[in-house]
């Protein structure tokens, strides 16, 4: 069927579905795919080190941790894809010649910059590894034009969507047990703007049925 929407089944009877969809009890768990995200604040010429994960926020636009460093019991995180999404207020821009713009940022940010990523659990880390390992979640893909008086470079740019880090459920995150990521950079890199860097894992979270 391909990659697009829809997925191969079986078609089963009402008695398997009301065993598939009644747990046994209340101390039954379900295993859903799952996307846990943060977001930081990049500062141009000031930001060296970002940490994720280590706290809520009340906006969830740019975090849905539920504890403070912790996945709250019962709930078991396997550790599959990490992304990482570099967002602007402006997206494309515009300036008179010059290299200066959105994809000489992220080239410097996830490349030049010679940036990390460590993952730790309970005081163990894991990494450091190369930050350009992390590919982005989506993003628009397009083109655009215009009609200018005077020279001007445009630029438009996200992370690569190619397969980047997974480690295909074989890192669990326990209940109750304390993690971060770390994105460390060798030093202060100035960009035409501020950026939000939104860390994402994506894997299969258990938890209670009810």
């Amino acid at each position: 069927m391909g990659a697009g929407f829809g997925a191969p089944f079986r078609a089963i009877n009402r008695a398997q579905l009301r065993e598939a969809s009644t747990p046994p009890s209340g101390r039954s768990q379900e295993s859903v795919w799952h996307e846990v995200y943060d977001t930081q604040t990049f500062t141009s010429a000031a930001t060296v080190t970002a940490t994720f994960f280590s706290a809520t926020n009340a906006d969830k636009t740019l975090s849905n941790m539920e504890a403070s460093g912790q996945f709250p019991s019962p709930q078991t995180f396997r550790i599959h894809n990490i992304c990482l999404d570099w967002i602007t207020a402006i997206p494309v821009t515009t300036t008179a010649g010059g290299v200066l713009g959105a994809l000489d940022d992220l080239t410097r940010l996830t490349l030049t910059s010679r940036a990390t990523w460590t993952l730790t659990i309970s005081s163990k880390a894991y990494g450091p590894y190369s930050l350009s390992a992390l590919h982005g979640t989506g993003g628009p893909q397009g083109m655009g034009y215009g009609t200018f008086t005077a020279e001007e470079s445009i630029q438009f740019g996200i992370n690569t969507l190619t397969p980047g880090w997974n480690y295909f459920g074989r890192i669990i995150i326990p209940e109750q047990v304390s993690f971060n990521i770390v994105v460390n950079f060798a030093a202060a890199v100035t960009t035409t703007g501020t950026y939000l860097l939104r860390l994402s894992m994506f894997g299969v979270l258990a938890r209670r049925v009810v």
